[in-house]
């Protein structure tokens, strides 16, 4: 199972605090990573946030579990 640490779809102007609604642009690096570039209407500012997927690995037991339920024995 993959959870996302985000900024959510709003952000701060690191430079003179206004609410900014919507990054500019965003691009994915790779699987894990996607970069935002924000714009702020109020002063012209331009900055950069991540997010990140963090993979949670499941246990042996967990994957047995999940997929292939049919070959637990009792």
């Amino acid at each position: 199972m993959a959870t996302i640490t985000s900024r959510q779809h709003s952000e701060t102007c690191t430079h003179c605090g206004a609410a900014v609604i919507g990054p500019e642009w965003s691009e994915s690096v790779d699987e894990q990573k996607t970069i935002h570039i924000w714009h702020c209407v109020v002063c012209g500012n331009e900055f950069e946030t991540q997010d990140e997927v963090i993979e949670e690995k499941p246990s042996d037991a967990e994957f047995v579990e999940r997929f292939l339920p049919n070959l637990l024995v009792g």
